[in-house]
Parts: C-alpha cells; structure tokens; sequence
C-alpha cells in the first residue's frame, strides 16, 4: 500500500503538470473573458475590484448575446418548469412490463423533485455551467451528499481551479480541483467526516490558524478511477433499508491534501461509488482534451467589431467637435469653439472666414451596414437567431409553431447530445446512487429490477424529453394526423379502411409526443381486455334488444344459429 505522504506529493506533482500544460489555453481564455465579461476575467490574475470594468470596451453585443444562449441550451436541455427526462427500463422485455415501467416513472418524479428543491441548488449551478459554455466552451459540475440527508447538492465548479484528465469515452480518469477555505471550515469538513483536524494539520499551522479561525488555508480535492482489479477489492456489503444485503462497487478514490506547510500533507482519504465531477465540454478538439466555445470561434469578429466600434466613437467626437484650421494670425488670437464665445481674427479685413472646420466626413452609412453585418455573426455563434425564432413573426399558427419547433431542435441536436452524453447522464447515475444510499428509492421495486440493481447492472435508462428528443415524436404524431384524415376520406369509398389503422398504438405514440405519462394510459393488454369486455357488453344489449322486439324472432334466430353450427360441425351444409 502506498505511503500517505508519497501520495500526496503525487498529487501536487500531477497538478502541476496539468497546470503547465494547459497555460497557453489558459492565455486564451483571460483574453475571451477579457473581451465578453471583463467582471469574471480573472483567469490567470487574481481578483481585483479595480479590474472589473474595462474603459477601452467598446462593444457589448457579445456580453448582451451570452445570456440569450444561455436561455437557448436552459430552454431547450433543462427546462425548469418541465421533467426533461424520463427513467425507463433497460432492455425490450422489461419496456412491456408496466409494473417497471410505473416504478421507473414514480423514481424519476422523486428525483426531479429532490433535484429542485431549493437547498439542493441545481438551478443555480446548471445556469452557471452554461453560461461557463458560452465563454469558454468548458463546465464542471460538482454533486455531494447533502449533509441533512434530503438527496444531493450541486455547485458550480470555476474551471481556472479545475484540471481534468480523461479516457477516450470521456469519462474521467482523474481530476485536480483546487479549493480555499477558511480554518474553521476546514475542521468543521473534517470533524463531519468524523476525523480530528488537529490530529491532521500539522501542528505549527493548527498553532497559528486557531488563533485566527478565518485564515485561508490552500487545499486540493483529487478524485481518480480505480482501476478494475483495485474496483474487485474494493467492495463493499451494505444493509438496505428492507433488511436485505447489497454488494456495493466503490470506484472512485478521493484525497484531500493540504499545501500550505512545507511538505503537503492528506488531511482525508475516502470513496465514491460514483464520480461526484460531470465534466461536460461544448463542442470536443480534435487534439485537445478542451472545448471550442462560442466565445472562442466569434473571437476574430468580436475583436473587429470593438476596433470598429472604437473608430466610429471617434469619428462621431471630430464630427461633432472638429479640429479647426486657421491663419497663424487667428490662431494667435485664441479660439475658444464655445457656446455665445466671440473668436477674435475669425474673420479677415474683409469679412472672409480665417477659420474653417477640418473636413472628416466619409461613408459613415457604411461603417453602420458593416457593424450590423458583424454583430448579426456573432449572435449567431451564440444561437441568438434560434433563440429569437419565435419573436420574429407577429401571429404563427400551431402548425408553424411545430414546424420552428423541429428547425430548431434539428439546429440544437449538435450542441446538445454531447452535453447529455457528458454531463446529463452521468449526473443522473451520481443523484440515483446518492438517492439509493440514503435508502429513499421509492417503495416495492419490481423483482426484475431488484435483480438488475443488486447485481450492480443498470436498471434504468435515460429518454431525453427536451426539444431535439421530441421533434422525432412530434414528427411521427403528425404522419398519424395526416394518414387519419387520409383514411377518413377513403372510407367513404371504402367503408373497412378503418380497420387497418392500430388505434392504441397511434394513441400511445400521440402520447409521447405530447410528454403525457405513459402510467396514464392502459397497457395494451389492459386495452384489449376492456375492449373484449365493451364488444360482450354491446352484444348483450342488442340481443336485450331484440327479444324486447319480438320473443319470437329471437327464439327463431337462435334456433337457426344453433342448427347452423350443427350442420357446419357435421360438414353438412
């Protein structure tokens, strides 16, 4: 087993060669910042009030694009007044089960409900991570236990504190976060964790800080993946809340290490069954492990558009407030441009202007046309026109609507299925794996799924209900319309045409594109045994009827019936 202190100082060797390696990225994002949100452009110098504004920024439509993307990927990936998820089963046999299929959605209503709940801040850190995406192209999310036990807790990770290596698949291989906070904060971390901070601080530190409780000490969270063989010996047996036992993967392992004394020094080591960092990045480098961003793309527009800006300022200053020529002898004379000023030797012995105004004119219609041109690409790096699709027409119909709905779903898919893949999923397996430990999973889980979830196999999958998810439904819901006016049509040619159409199956697919629960329509089985049972209850009364009619005629009717499944029984007929 490795030594404590030797891991420690691989640690802060491994953050350090991160650190070196991603410097140059680093530069560039300080000048992005610097350009779209001068207030947070403290990338690579620490904070400084004086900073936050910059005099020589020009422009703003890039700081004025940013939130209207923002409100694009909330809208369109997690939407906050809507469950932009469903938990469905993992495999085609268990889909046709509905007692699986309403323990699924019963467990996705819980989570989206500890998911918002105001302590947990979702909201608050999912807001932050795109507007992260925006500028440069990166987010970082971190989900840990709530301490009260109410479900998880979500917060924003600043990417300059965080340094990430992944495999292939992008999962997380390790990752480096780099974190201050006080003294006092430090023992209250440790003391819940239930270790004594005195007997881990160095003792010359836990001198001079008790003493100051608000001193700022410098730590580093390191969380890596364990690998398969370390995974194996790591196991562990857990009592569920019903008395029954649970083999349990550990497959994270998670250092905290002090670097303000002279030697770092690992204040906590632990475990996670499931990583507590989603990295999610906005659109992947073919050769870097970091993302492009809108910012970052736009950049080459976004500076022109300040130059130009910046010219336009000044021409606008000469052309109200020109330079002015004269002789040497008004000049002598002192010109004082002024409201109800007198100018002496502004005019010659015989009237003639000594004074004239530099002549600065040019196209200025021109530098307006261009600057609208420039400023109409850098909103579309930040998906304004998607975001405006549906502002810019006075009256759409509901079949217009529809139609902009899928134009921008199709537009949207490209920017969003990554993030789902990164950062979404994942997630989802972080907040179930809390949710599982805490023991708050909902009540009388179908046997099948026990199965899955005491094997420690997935019992569940995700089904995206944002946008880009439900135009393919959408898409479906109408070819049912149309092909249903169509039959419509056609029946009165040929009255059976009818017969043909599978009407639960339309109705279950109208369902989903219109995001009803599919716990509130009866199972197909469920369907066909009511439908037996109404055809049993219509025959029953247009027999009723009949013999109300005429006793007779019944009597004949069935006595004919009866010597007709004779003679067909008998082959005789």
């Amino acid at each position: 087993m490795d030594n404590i202190d030797d891991v420690a100082t691989r640690i802060v060797k491994g953050l350090s060669n991160l650190q070196s390696r991603r410097q140059p990225l680093e530069n560039v994002w300080q000048k992005i910042m610097e350009m779209v949100d001068p207030a947070n452009a403290f990338i690579t110098r620490e904070y400084s009030a004086e900073q936050m504004f910059k005099e020589d920024l020009y422009s703003t439509t890039a700081l004025r694009a940013i939130p209207k993307f923002v409100a694009a990927l909330q809208s369109t990936v997690t939407p906050p007044n809507e469950q932009w998820h469903r938990l469905i089963p993992p495999t085609r046999k268990l889909k046709k089960d509905q007692k699986c299929i309403s323990w699924l959605e019963e467990l996705a209503e819980d989570l989206f409900e500890r998911r918002y709940r105001p302590a947990a801040g979702f909201n608050k850190a999912i807001i932050k991570i795109w507007y992260s995406m925006a500028k440069i192209g990166v987010g970082c999310m971190f989900i840990d236990e709530a301490s009260d036990g109410s479900g998880a807790e979500y917060t924003c990770v600043n990417m300059k504190d965080f340094y990430v290596s992944l495999y292939d698949n992008g999962q997380i291989k390790k990752c480096y976060r780099k974190i201050k906070k006080s003294f006092w904060e430090v023992c209250e971390d440790l003391e819940n964790k239930g270790v004594d901070p005195q007997s881990v601080i160095p003792q010359e530190i836990y001198n001079r800080c008790i003493k100051e409780p608000n001193t700022e000490l410098n730590l580093i969270h390191a969380v890596k993946k364990l690998s398969n063989k370390e995974i194996k010996t790591c196991q562990i047996e857990m009592n569920k809340v019903d008395g029954s036992k649970e083999i349990i993967k550990r497959r994270y392992r998670s250092y905290l290490v002090l670097t303000d004394s002279g030697k770092p020094v690992v204040l906590h080591d632990g475990y996670f069954f499931t990583c507590p960092y989603q990295f999610a990045r906005f659109k992947e480098l073919d050769f870097d492990i970091y993302s492009n961003s809108p910012s970052m793309q736009g950049l080459p527009d976004i500076q022109m558009l300040q130059r130009m800006r910046k010219s336009m300022i000044e021409a606008g200053e000469k052309a109200v407030d020109p330079t002015i020529l004269a002789k040497q002898d008004a000049a002598m004379g002192g010109i004082q441009p002024v409201a109800g000023a007198i100018i002496p030797g502004g005019l010659d012995d015989q009237g003639k202007e000594n004074l004239k105004a530099l002549n600065v004119t040019g196209s200025a219609s021109l530098g307006v046309d261009l600057e609208e041109l420039i400023t109409k690409g850098i909103e579309d790096f930040y998906l304004v026109p998607l975001y405006m699709m549906y502002y810019q027409e006075g009256k759409m119909t509901a079949t217009e609507i529809n139609q902009r709905a899928m134009e921008r779903a199709m537009l949207m898919s490209i920017n969003v299925f990554p993030v789902e893949n990164e950062l979404l999923s994942p997630m989802v397996a972080r907040e179930l794996d809390i949710m599982e430990r805490l023991g708050v999973l909902p009540p009388e889980i179908p046997p099948e799924l026990s199965e899955l979830l005491n094997k420690d196999l997935p019992y569940y999958a995700i089904q995206y209900e944002g946008e880009q998810h439900k135009a393919q439904e959408i898409i479906k819901a109408n070819g049912i319309m149309v092909t249903l006016e169509g039959a419509a049509t056609l029946s009165q040619y040929e009255p059976t045409v009818g017969m043909a159409i599978k009407g639960y199956d339309c109705l279950a697919t109208l369902g989903r594109a219109n995001g009803m629960p599919m716990d509130h329509l009866l199972t197909a089985k469920e369907y066909k045994s009511k439908t037996d049972q109404y055809q049993q209850e219509q025959l029953a009364q247009a027999q009723a009827a009949a013999a109300a009619v005429d006793p007779r005629a019944a009597e004949t009717a069935g006595n004919t019936a009866d010597r007709y499944a004779t003679q067909l029984a008998s082959m005789r007929y």
